[in-house]
């Protein structure tokens, strides 16, 4: 998906992934509820959005039904929200309406493809802006600023304004973020503030989400063998460290990944030696 737009089917499995990790992580509403709510919502825009319209135009048909009807408000600092998850769990944003930059990007992109508005997720943090292209000129959909759009040069004075960017890669305003990163951001924003919390199942769950969309890295790997270990199940920590350790030297290994290595190592010959001797 580098280089274009995602098309609603992309976006429709992304909202179905992130509809599934928030119903697993807040049991109550189901994840049927939270696409049945963004599929309706592209209904009713459709019904306000003519059949010929410039890019602009539904833009800006867009941005008042999403930010003016709805009353969708971004909330960029989530970390000074007296609840960050309300912020991150899809089912909460679409009832307070009110969430990350990211997840109000991911349902803004879906209902503008409903209606012919192609756009891509830019590859800046933080995730606040959107991009579509006319005439081989960039423009940018700010979603912490109701949808304003901007230009490439309006982009970068906000960046350097509102967050205190000074050096910003000319490429990163072209780069966009491919469907897997952007999932992979998503569950990383979860995640930290499940380690704030120190709910180790709920950390267990984000952690095969990532390791499911970034099947070959050790470091989650690894992480998911601690958790293991923190949780009690040592065969499964064993399992992963095994396997950690067939691609990973152990003499550059994290003191505490081959610390938990050797403990379950020589935790696995003890209960055999007991077995032997009952034998």
């Amino acid at each position: 998906m580098h280089g274009a737009a995602f098309s609603d089917l992309h976006l429709h499995r992304m909202i179905k992934e992130v509809s599934a990790i928030s119903a697993q992580l807040d049991p109550g509403i189901g994840a049927d509820w939270m696409l049945k709510r963004v599929q309706f919502m592209a209904y009713e825009l459709r019904t306000h959005t003519p059949f010929e319209a410039t890019p602009f135009e539904l833009c800006e048909i867009l941005n008042d039904y999403f930010f003016t009807q709805k009353g969708f408000k971004a909330i960029p600092k989530i970390h000074e929200a007296k609840d960050p998850l309300t912020c991150l769990l899809l089912q909460r944003v679409l009832s307070t309406r009110s969430g990350s930059p990211a997840v109000l990007s991911l349902i803004y992109s879906f209902l503008a493809t409903q209606i012919g508005l192609r756009l891509e997720f830019v590859d800046l943090r933080p995730t606040c802006f959107l991009k579509f292209v006319v005439s081989g000129v960039s423009h940018y959909v700010d979603m912490s600023g109701e949808g304003r759009m901007l230009s490439s040069d309006d982009l970068l004075e906000s960046l350097h304004s509102r967050f205190h960017l000074k050096a910003i890669p000319a490429e990163a305003l072209l780069e966009p973020v491919s469907m897997e990163r952007f999932l992979s951001e998503y569950l990383t924003s979860l995640k930290s503030e499940y380690v704030r919390r120190t709910n180790l199942e709920s950390l267990l769950l984000i952690q095969n989400a990532l390791m499911a969309l970034q099947p070959s890295s050790l470091q989650l790997l690894a992480e998911r063998a601690l958790l293991y270990r923190r949780l009690g199940h040592f065969k499964q920590a064993l399992a992963d460290l095994k396997r950690y350790f067939s691609f990973h030297d152990k003499e550059t290994a994290p003191v505490e990944v081959l610390s938990v290595f050797n403990e379950l190592t020589e935790l696995v010959e003890r209960q055999k030696t007991t077995v032997q001797l009952i034998d």
